[in-house]
Order: C-alpha cells, then sequence, then structure tokens
C-alpha cells in the first residue's frame, strides 16, 4: 500500500500503525498537477484494487486528474453539507487548507459532483456510509447495480447546521464550482 499525507503527527500515527506492514508511508501534500507523478514514482500503476482519496479540499481535482492508475474501487469522502442535488465543488487551490477560509465547512466536493465525474472516469457509485462514498469501475462486479445520489445520500442529523454552514459559505462569497458529467478539467 500507500499511504500519504501532508500532516507530520498523521504520518508519524501511521508509521505505528504499518509497521511490520508492506505500506509505503509519504509525507507529502498531494495535488493535481503531481499526483500522477507521484503514484508513478512509487509503482502505484495500472491495475489497483483500491484508491482512497480524503484530502478535505482538492479531492475532485485530484481524483479528475489522475490518470496514471485505474483502481477498481476508489472510497471518496463527500461534504455533505452541500446537500444531495447540488453538484459542486471548492476551486481549485493547490495551496488549500481547510479552515482558511474562516469556515471548516467550505472543502471538498458534494455527492453529486462526484457522481458525475465517477461516470465520466468509467465508475458508478454502489454504496455510501456516513460521509465516504465507494465507487467501482464499471467492468467490476457488473452484478452490483448502481445508486443514486438521493438514494446514497446521508443527510446530517442536524439539518439546520447544514443550513447554518451553506448560509455562513455564501455570506462569506466564497465560491463553489458546479460541474456536470460533461466537465473537462479547468
Amino acid at each position: 500500500g500507500l499511504m500519504v499525507d501532508a500532516n507530520r503527527a498523521k504520518i508519524a500515527t501511521v508509521r505505528i500503525r504499518f509497521a511490520g506492514h508492506a505500506v509505503t508511508i509519504v509525507k507529502h501534500r498531494v495535488t493535481r498537477d503531481d499526483v500522477n507523478e507521484m503514484l508513478r514514482a512509487y509503482d502505484f500503476t495500472g491495475e489497483l484494487d483500491l484508491l482512497s482519496l480524503d484530502i478535505d479540499g482538492n479531492d475532485y481535482w485530484v481524483w479528475e486528474a489522475i490518470s496514471y492508475c485505474s483502481p477498481r474501487v476508489v472510497v471518496l469522502e463527500y461534504n455533505w453539507l452541500f446537500g444531495p442535488e447540488r453538484a459542486v465543488t471548492v476551486p481549485y487551490d493547490a495551496d488549500f487548507k481547510v479552515g482558511a477560509s474562516g469556515t471548516r465547512s467550505y472543502r471538498g466536493a458534494s455527492l453529486a459532483a462526484f457522481v458525475h465525474l465517477a461516470h465520466r472516469k468509467g465508475y458508478r457509485l454502489v454504496a455510501t456510509e456516513r460521509v465516504n462514498a465507494i465507487f467501482l469501475r464499471n467492468d467490476v462486479a457488473p452484478d452490483i447495480p448502481a445508486i443514486s445520489v438521493a438514494n446514497g445520500y446521508r443527510p446530517p442529523n442536524n439539518a439546520a447546521r447544514a443550513q447554518d454552514a451553506l448560509a455562513k459559505i455564501e455570506r462569506a462569497g466564497l465560491q463553489l464550482v458546479t460541474v456536470t458529467e460533461a466537465d473537462a478539467s479547468t
């Protein structure tokens, strides 16, 4: 496996957790501009079983950029605060930091945005678990059906908090990028 994180403390924890296992651990801030080169450098190209992205920011843009590997399963953390209908993501910023905008709610992409990107990349949504979306490549386990965003989205326990977070994002004038299935890289 390959575990990548930009946080020194998290890297230290990962080193302890995976000690004695065949896991390469790298301290690195992944961007859409270097993700493929990093995958190539650590020989994670071609067919992979699993790719999990939890960047809390540029997840959409990094997955969109990945072309050096073809994971069978992709797990992505989506931002449930953006709701089930809106296909939106934060704009790409290689230096994105959660909370730098004044709200920790401004991060990542909606489930609908990831589903659009998944379809473009040849994947289907098959399950969700709280805020994680699980996608299968279309040629893998064709008997497992896709689920819709409406069936996969898990609403927050406190819907008022989601509305407050979106209102705070709007008041701050923070931009969200609306994406469609047909969008190309920006």
